[in-house]
């Protein structure tokens, strides 16, 4: 009882230390319980905001790289029954943006974050159906003291990599011991060189596809050493806490209680055992993408039914079912794809009241279905009867009960999947794979990226 006391009470210590900041739009169906299912909503912020001047020639002062955008966007579901599920989402992931953004009406996902946490947060659960209960962030700082703290990291390199960009630089292959500063090098490599097999330097095309899988590989040796050192040690354990405190900013509903909860439910999770996903998406092949007036540079579509699939499997419950009484349809394809939507739409049970030729703003286009705020069931239910570059979007100006398809280029109407439609198969199967079809529309007929990728031959590892 004493230990128990004695622990609340160092937690509400530390508690005290942490950043927090009011993030509206959370959705707490827990109650902050950890005996219920939670989401959280993890951001490597790269804001230059704080850094020292010994930093700043390296990542750019505040002044060269201006806001602060989501670097590392990810999302933990913990789950009593089922443990801890991990979910990337690309940062250039293109989406419409919510109301009033500084970055306009569209963009990447991560750009949401320039207008603060709850922009993203709600980009995340609008455009993708995910409910989040809490906000977790990390800057560039924060994750070099941490990894510090720890006495770095163990890493093997199979060759030797480099990113100039990033800070990269490993010249011997093998395991090889890592402090902060080259712990987040590795971390952020989006452009990252290896040496291949005839002896010459070759780029990773992939750019954040593969970071985010080296990422994931990361955070399982960062559990580990954080396991291992961590927290059998008193002292370690306190540097840690230390640090990370005065490193880290949460959403102000994350309260003592729930961290005291959370300690206690998962503390023993084993870290190779928690399934590790990636959104999968489509790469748009130009290397400036537009829309409207608008240049992104590069850019990667969401992709049905696969985005839902892996969203069922991460939350352990396919997508709820509501079908609206009524569908709009507003062709913005260029193609003509419209009434073929409308009469998929139609043949899956939906009333279509309407359809309406609306300007291109771009070529290839996404597909969204915009629903009225607190109704993202009816898009979903939509949703599954397409296939494609497809997402959804509250949108205040679509009346209750109804939702309104904005038919973009990339997509066709299509009987409702399996795990979209009350199956419960990815909730059982928190390791599968999903393989997307080939039959789906993208953008230049690209491929659609797979929800789990297994390491390539020059990926650091752990030891």
């Amino acid at each position: 009882m004493l230990a128990g006391a004695a622990t609340v009470a160092y937690v509400r210590y530390r508690y005290g230390q942490i950043a927090k900041v009011n993030v509206p739009g959370l959705s707490q169906h827990g109650h902050g319980s950890a005996d219920a299912p939670m989401t959280i909503l993890l951001v490597g912020n790269n804001t230059r905001t704080g850094l020292s001047p010994s930093e700043v020639p390296q990542f750019g002062s505040p002044e060269e790289v201006a806001g602060a955008r989501s670097d590392v966007t990810m999302l933990l579901h913990l789950d009593p029954h089922r443990g801890a599920t991990l979910l990337s989402i690309p940062r250039d992931l293109f989406v419409p943006l919510p109301p009033h953004s500084v970055a306009g009406p569209v963009g990447k996902i991560d750009a949401a974050l320039n207008d603060g946490p709850e922009h993203l947060v709600e980009a995340v659960s609008g455009n993708l159906g995910i409910p989040i209960d809490h906000y977790v962030s990390i800057n560039f700082d924060g994750f070099q003291k941490v990894v510090d703290a720890l006495g770095g990291i163990d890493m093997a390199f199979p060759t030797p990599v480099r990113d100039s960009f990033s800070g990269l630089h490993i010249t011997k292959t093998g395991c090889q011991h890592l402090g902060g500063f080259q712990a987040l090098a590795v971390v952020r490599a989006r452009h990252l060189q290896y040496i291949d097999a005839r002896g010459r330097w070759a780029d990773d095309p992939e750019s954040d596809l593969s970071r985010i899988r080296r990422d994931h590989a990361f955070l399982t040796v960062l559990a580990k050493t954080t396991k291992a050192k961590g927290l059998t040690n008193p002292l370690t354990a306190n540097a840690v806490l230390g640090n990370l405190v005065h490193q880290v900013t949460v959403d102000s509903s994350m309260n003592v209680g729930t961290m005291v909860s959370l300690i206690r439910r998962y503390h023993g999770l084993n870290p190779d055992a928690a399934p590790q996903l990636t959104l999968p998406v489509t790469l748009v092949s130009q290397a400036n993408y537009h829309f409207g007036s608008g240049s992104y540079g590069s850019v990667v579509f969401p992709t049905e039914p696969a985005d839902a699939q892996v969203i069922a499997q991460f939350l352990g419950t396919p997508p709820p079912q509501s079908a609206p009484t009524q569908v709009g349809v507003d062709d913005r394809s260029g193609r003509g794809l419209g009434a073929q939507v409308a009469r998929g739409l139609s043949a899956a049970g939906f009333q279509v009241s309407m359809v309406s030729r609306q300007p291109v703003e771009a070529s290839p286009s996404e597909t969204v279905v915009r629903y009225h705020p607190g109704e993202v069931a009816r898009s979903q239910a939509v949703l599954a009867s397409l296939a494609g570059a497809a997402l959804i979007y509250p949108d205040a100006q679509v009346p209750p009960s109804t939702a309104v398809v904005d038919v973009g280029s990339v997509v066709r109407a299509t009987a409702p999947t399996p795990a979209t439609s009350g199956s419960a198969s990815f909730a059982t199967a928190p390791h599968a794979t999903v393989t997307p079809t080939t039959s789906v529309p993208t953008p230049g007929g690209q491929p659609v990226t797979p929800s789990v990728t297994p390491l390539q031959s020059f990926d650091p590892r752990g030891c």
